[in-house]
């Protein structure tokens, strides 16, 4: 991993700056103390993993600022991405993260710039920061333990205890794999030992079951005993059933018969009754002397009544007439009166006027003629009057006619009444004395039917005392079925149980000897089972800390001694060792893993803690060093970049020039290495310098 860019946005005392590597392989970050120096380191990590020295993201955002974000531009196995982080502070505040890649987009050409970014993050945070961790390679903890020393911090490796420096190394070899296949191995082993249980459970099931075989054997021997003794039971109970099912079948048979003859004797019974009652019926109905004598007496009547209705008839006739002539006679009343209006008005118009004109046709007029005229219309108008009284006169006379003729039609219309029934009387009488003649007709044929009838009763009458005769003897042959029917079902009950017992001791005496070659299959994939186990114990032990991992780190250790005391010695000429202890013997005597820190000196050998601060420094930078370009070599991060973060001050004049020697003589190994210091003699130490100012608009960043 190498930093190209740095953008930062109120981070820390940076309201805005930004940084760009390009061409910078050894660089000192110089500056005032409080400056900011360390805060571009903290923007570094904070970057990639959202850690920094501070215990909270809020702490990290500038004074007075509600966001900040980061944007870390770096090179990574040839291809160039950037880390986009942002966090705003308060109740609704949180963090955004993208991953980018630059390069040309899926499906189109390259642009003329070479590419564009594109971004890789997933769909949610943590999932994103996921993805950072396995494309860089290494946590947080493992990149401050090795090639990054952050202020106050150098001594990251040194001070841990033996296990954890174990853990850092095993981050640094990239161990964690071997942690996995100790998981999937101890997995693998749980899982067989669960199913080696369960086939012990079933072995001990099988045992019981594969002892309990003679008493298996003699319930077979048992029940097959009783089946046989039940059998013959059976059969002797079974002939005194099938006689009494035959004698029963029979009886039904006889009841059957019993019930069809009785059935017949009630027909043949109905059949009888009917014939009886129509044969009475047709000599009631053969005797018509009252029906001619009534029908004769019927006839007189109607007769008279036709003579009636012709009575009416003309007077209706005569009454019609009448009516017409009073209604002709209203109808010319009904005229005479507006036409003799127009008379009596021109009579009064003669009578007043005085011109010798007449006031109706305008003509000349003489009192001669005017006279002449009004005596005219005087008779005209009289004869009017007579002809309507007249007629008024007439109306009465016919309204009293047509009134007498009324109450006679009444009296008719009451007489002829009761000429429809006496009508449907003779009907009925011509009916009766049709039906007295078939009716003797009939007498003979039903004569003749009530004799067969009766011949049918009195044979089915006989058939039924011959069947009940029959029924009540095998009755009394049959004695006591429902006990022999009893017994039958009994026997046949205990005979069937008795064969599910044979059944079922044979199926177990069966299962008995099919377990017994389960039970070889089961003890033989115990058996495989149990050197499966076996084989996954010895896995997971040489999966474990103490097996390969411990191997790798017991193989690396000599290398980390080499690569610090080449760099010790050069920067103490000479004077100080470092050397690692991986066992150590208890009190008890007994040997365990350790990773213990002995340095030497020209004062002999003694722990890390007994050294002064500027010695310290000198074993922790070497020790990182060493620890960093293990981690470049085989951890597979790609580790390209070095940063130390002060220490300087701890040393002496000459401390600070084999430290900066030190350094120099490493930098083929790293792409880029930042020192960041406040001191003035090694500002100009290295190639180039990056001068961290603080201002009131925030630190400002100045490449020189």
């Amino acid at each position: 991993m190498i930093p190209l860019k740095l953008h930062l946005h109120n981070f820390m005392p940076y309201a805005d700056a930004a940084i760009d590597f390009a061409g910078i392989h050894i660089g000192c970050i110089a500056g005032d103390n409080g400056a900011g120096k360390s805060a571009l380191l903290d923007a570094i990590t904070w970057a990639f993993w959202g850690r920094a020295r501070s215990k909270r993201d809020d702490e990290l955002v500038r004074q007075g600022a509600t966001e900040m974000s980061v944007a870390l531009t770096f090179e990574l196995s040839g291809n160039v991405y950037q880390v986009l982080r942002t966090r705003k502070t308060g109740k609704r505040g949180g963090g955004a993260l993208d991953l980018q890649v630059y390069g040309p987009l899926p499906g189109r050409p390259p642009s003329a710039t070479g590419g564009e970014w594109r971004t890789l993050a997933e769909s949610t945070y943590n999932q994103t920061q996921t993805k950072i961790n396995e494309l860089l390679r290494l946590d947080y903890d493992t990149f401050i333990n090795s090639a990054f020393l952050l202020q106050g911090r150098a001594d990251e490796f040194t001070v841990k205890t033996p296990a954890e420096r174990k853990k850092v190394l095993a981050d640094i070899l990239g161990l964690q794999t071997w942690q996995s296949y100790e998981d999937r191995a101890r997995k693998r082993a749980q899982d067989i030992e669960t199913g080696l249980q369960a086939i012990d459970v079933r072995l001990h099931e099988i045992d019981l079951e594969i002892a309990r075989r003679p008493q298996y054997e003699a319930e077979v021997a048992s029940t097959q005993q009783a089946v046989i003794e039940l059998g013959d039971t059976l059969r002797q109970v079974e002939a005194r059933y099938q006689k009494v099912q035959q004698a029963q079948q029979e009886l039904r048979h006889i009841e059957a018969q019993t019930a069809e003859l009785a059935n017949r004797a009630r027909q043949a019974e109905r059949e009888l009754n009917a014939v009886l009652t129509e044969l009475e019926t047709a000599r009631r109905k053969a005797d018509a002397t009252a029906t001619r004598a009534e029908l004769a007496a019927v006839r007189d009547q109607l007769e008279r009544l036709l003579f009636r209705e012709t009575e009416r008839n003309e007077k209706r006739a005569r009454r019609s007439e009448l009516a017409e002539q009073s209604a002709a006679l209203k109808g010319q009343n009904d005229r005479l009166g507006p036409e003799t209006e127009p008379l009596k008005a021109r009579l009064e118009l003669l009578a007043a006027a005085l011109d010798p004109t007449c006031p109706t046709c305008g003509q000349p007029l003489s009192p001669e003629h005017r006279q002449q005229v009004v005596a005219e219309l005087q008779a005209e108008i009289a004869q009017r009057r007579d002809l309507y009284r007249s007629n008024v006169s007439r109306q009465r006379a016919l309204a009293a006619e047509i009134a007498t003729l009324d109450k006679e039609l009444g009296v008719l219309d009451a007489e002829l009444r009761g000429m429809n029934t006496l009508q449907r009387r003779e009907a009925e009488l011509n009916a009766a004395l049709a039906a007295a003649d078939d009716a003797q007709k009939s007498i003979a044929r039903l004569e003749g039917r009530r004799e067969q009838w009766q011949k049918t009763f009195d044979g089915d009458s006989m058939k039924q005392a011959e069947v009940a005769a029959k029924a009540a003897a095998l009755r009394a042959e049959l004695g006591d079925a429902e006990a022999i029917l009893a017994e039958y079902e009994r026997v046949r009950a205990e005979e069937a149980r008795a064969r599910q017992l044979l059944g079922a001791a044979e199926q177990k005496l069966a299962a008995c000897e099919m377990l017994v070659k389960v039970r070889e299959s089961k003890v033989a994939e115990r058996n495989r089972l149990a050197e499966e186990k076996g084989i996954y114990e010895e896995l997971r032990l040489a999966f474990s800390k103490k097996g390969v991992p411990a191997m790798i780190i017991e193989a690396a250790i000599p290398e980390i001694e080499d690569e610090a005391n080449a760099l010790l010695t050069r920067m103490t000429a000479g004077r100080m060792h470092v050397r690692f202890d991986t066992q150590k013997e208890t009190v008890k005597g007994d040997t365990v893993e350790t990773l213990d820190i002995q340095i030497a000196d020209e004062l002999g050998t003694r722990p890390y803690e007994l050294f002064s601060g500027g010695e310290a420094f000198r074993i922790n930078f070497t020790m990182r060093v060493a620890l960093s370009k293990l981690l470049a070599r085989r951890a597979g991060a790609q580790l390209q970049t070095l940063v130390i973060d002060e220490g300087f001050g701890a040393l002496d004049a000459a401390g600070r020039e084999r430290l900066v020697e030190a350094i120099n003589t490493v930098q083929s190994d790293f792409e880029r290495i930042l020192v960041i210091t406040h001191l003035d003699e090694l500002k100009d130490a290295f190639p180039a310098r990056i001068d961290v100012t603080k201002t009131e608009a925030g630190s400002q960043i100045v490449i020189t």
